[in-house]
């Protein structure tokens, strides 16, 4: 459930979606800001200590959720803060969930469900982005997962973006992203797994370090 269960969505994959609201984003860390132009312009590499992809998954036809946890294993950025429309984003998720403490009757990744042998990774690919406000934007781009490709929208928010204690540069960003999980060729337990499927993504970016001189 890649980029669902597999890299961006079940693994985004694009797991780059909402599980939940984080309040503490809603204020820019110390040093981080809120000006995308605080990021300079330059290709940035996913920062694996500090991302994570939550599935939220109904249950029997909407009575709760169960939430799935997802890691990127690998993220570029190609950030453009003049023009951020042109900025391009590719990141590779592990379709191997980590849902622990969370006992399933049937494991998440098992050959009837997101078949992790078969698909161990989802994928996200940018194909554009459309600006929606000063630090908010969606993110178009395909997503494959199971083997299937479909085009996909991330709604993304810029959580902070600037320079890290050691002068690096450094931009993070928050999202959710929503498909149907039949799309994907993911029809079991039709009765007991929601076809919609809710995902939030985070990431941070680290930027290259500035040219000495």
């Amino acid at each position: 459930m890649s980029k669902l269960m597999t890299s961006a969505t079940f693994g985004l994959v694009l797991g780059l979606a909402a599980v939940a609201a984080v309040p503490a984003l809603a204020q820019p860390a110390a040093g981080a800001s809120k000006d995308p132009a605080a990021a300079p312009a330059g290709v940035y590499k996913v920062d694996k200590d500090h991302e994570s992809i939550v599935a939220r998954v109904g249950h029997a036809g909407g009575f709760s959720f169960s939430t799935v946890r997802f890691g990127i294993t690998d993220g570029t950025l190609n950030w453009d803060p003049a023009h951020v429309e042109n900025s391009k984003v590719d990141v590779t998720v592990n379709a191997k969930a980590n849902y622990a403490p969370i006992n399933y009757r049937l494991a998440p990744d098992a050959p009837m469900l997101m078949n992790v042998a078969q698909f161990p990774t989802a994928t996200f690919v940018s194909t554009g982005v459309k600006r929606t406000g000063p630090t908010s934007g969606q993110v178009m781009g395909n997503l494959t997962l199971m083997g299937q490709t479909k085009p996909v929208v991330i709604d993304a928010q810029l959580v902070g973006a600037g320079k890290n204690a050691r002068g690096m540069p450094i931009i993070g960003f928050t999202g959710v992203m929503k498909i149907k999980r039949g799309d994907f060729g993911f029809t079991a337990l039709a009765g007991g797994i929601a076809n919609e499927i809710e995902l939030v993504l985070d990431a941070e970016f680290d930027g290259p370090a500035p040219a000495a001189g």
